[in-house]
C-alpha cells in the first residue's frame, strides 16, 4: 500500500463512499496538495489502518414494550375481533 492513498483508494479499501472520507478526513489525517476547494486530499495510510484496527462502537438495543412491538408488526387487515368470553 502507497503511503498516501487518494480518496477513492480510501473508500475502496475501506469499503463506504467517496463522501464519507471526506466528511471523515480530519480523523484519517487527510493532507491536502495545494491551495483552495478543489485542491486533491490524499490520505496516509497509517490513517487508514488506525480506523481499520479501532473496534467498532457497540449500539445499545432499544426496549420496546410487547405491546408497541406487536402492534408494528400487525396491521388493520390481520386483526380480528376476539369472542367475549
Amino acid at each position: 500500500m502507497p503511503a498516501l492513498l487518494t480518496v477513492a483508494e480510501t473508500a475502496e479499501i475501506l469499503r463506504v463512499g467517496r463522501s464519507w472520507v471526506y466528511e471523515h478526513a480530519a480523523e484519517l489525517g487527510a493532507v491536502k496538495l495545494g491551495t483552495g476547494q478543489t485542491a486533491p486530499l490524499r490520505i496516509p495510510r497509517d490513517g487508514v489502518q488506525r480506523i481499520v484496527d479501532a473496534p467498532s462502537p457497540r449500539r445499545e438495543r432499544r426496549w420496546v414494550p410487547a405491546a408497541r412491538a406487536r402492534k408494528a408488526t400487525t396491521s388493520n387487515a390481520e386483526l380480528r375481533a376476539r369472542p367475549r368470553l
